[in-house]
């Protein structure tokens, strides 16, 4: 029966250090906020409303980083790339399309170029976000 004790308090001793540094190395949780740029290029980051810097629009890398819907009027044919339903093709297409005829108002405006169909662009819909054009 000692021996059990014994073979108990050493394995307690050994396990318990090990939970309590987990406990005391674990990163504090990132902030419940929501993403905003920060600062001015070439001193720009991504953080919350309460940190330091001038406020900016998310560029449309930052936006594809952070799961959120990207602009076709502004994004380039790169990040017009990672939009579900584009290929680099389509993505480049898109971009020539909106330089030869202008922006897109509606992501039913996007079928005007060859190669995007209704299964394209229902794939591609909830990765884009149209923003009203500036006067």
């Amino acid at each position: 029966m000692p021996r059990r004790v014994a073979l108990a308090l050493v394995l307690a001793a050994t396990l318990l250090p090990a939970r309590f540094r987990v406990q005391v190395e674990s990163p504090p949780p990132p902030p419940a906020c929501a993403p905003e740029g920060r600062g001015v290029p070439p001193r720009h980051w991504l953080g919350c409303a309460a940190d330091p810097g001038g406020r900016r629009a998310l560029a449309a890398d930052e936006r594809l980083v952070l799961a959120l819907p990207i602009d076709p009027n502004t994004a380039g044919a790169r990040e017009l790339a990672h939009v579900p339903g584009l290929s680099r093709r389509l993505a480049e297409a898109v971009v020539r399309s909106r330089e030869q005829d202008g922006r897109f108002r509606s992501a039913e405006d996007l079928r005007r170029v060859r190669g995007i169909g209704p299964r394209r662009l229902e794939q591609a819909r909830a990765a884009l976000q149209f923003e009203a054009a500036a006067p």
